[in-house]
């Protein structure tokens, strides 16, 4: 008989063990909550045609625990058209920044951020076009400098330095833009020849500097100014 009641309370007494023990260990079955993601490399300048740059999402738990979430975050950023970047966090650069363009990785409510900026890759070629003699009358004539980069074209007009040769004299103008008119009178900015007065004939060429030293020189375009 005595053995016939210790059963129901030995289960019983094992029943009241386990859901203690369930209690006190709780938080071993709570999965740790994400508070922070980090974005590495800091503030990177990625280079146009060169390999991408892996960028890491590090999210960290409340357990002081880190994961890799490159993969599984929500990449986006702000002004987009100067790079792309992959699900997975390769970075590439399309188009050089003039600022630091945002770098956001999220995972639902949290997210990081960081900056990069974009630099033009190695110039191997420029041509100015119109490449053509050009005969300008009046207003403003524009003249377009595009750079051969890893064999794609790039607009480099605004970055190249432009040089004006006024044909019979010794005049030379050279600068990314000029804000008074020379002895001529002619008036230079970038990549925009504004003629007041005539008749000149000027030769313009663009160069850009080298990765790793020199320059490389455009084509030599005429502009007859009548």
């Amino acid at each position: 008989m005595l053995i016939g009641r210790r059963l129901p309370l030995m289960l019983a007494f094992a029943v009241l063990v386990v859901v203690a023990f369930g209690a006190s260990c709780n938080g071993f079955f709570v999965d740790p909550k994400l508070t922070t993601i980090t974005i590495t490399p800091a503030t990177p300048q990625v280079v146009t045609g060169d390999t991408a740059t892996k960028m890491t999402a590090t999210g960290t738990y409340d357990d002081n625990s880190t994961q890799d979430l490159s993969g599984s975050v929500t990449w986006t950023m702000n002004p987009t058209g100067f790079a792309t970047i992959d699900k997975v966090g390769k970075l590439s650069g399309t188009t050089p920044t003039t600022s630091p363009v945002t770098l956001t990785a999220a995972l639902g409510i949290i997210s990081g951020q960081t900056t990069f900026t974009v630099a033009l890759g190695n110039v191997t070629a420029i041509t100015v076009s119109p490449s053509n003699t050009s005969t300008v009358t009046s207003g403003t004539f524009e003249l377009q400098a595009e750079g051969t980069v890893a064999g794609s074209p790039q607009d480099i007009s605004g970055s190249a330095t432009w040089t004006f040769y006024v044909q019979g004299t010794n005049t030379v103008e050279t600068g990314m833009t000029k804000g008074v008119t020379d002895a001529n009178g002619q008036w230079f900015t970038v990549g925009t020849l504004t003629p007041t007065a005539a008749p000149v004939k000027l030769d313009v060429v663009a160069t850009y500097p080298k990765t790793g030293g020199g320059t490389v020189t455009s084509n030599t375009v005429e502009v007859d100014v009548n």
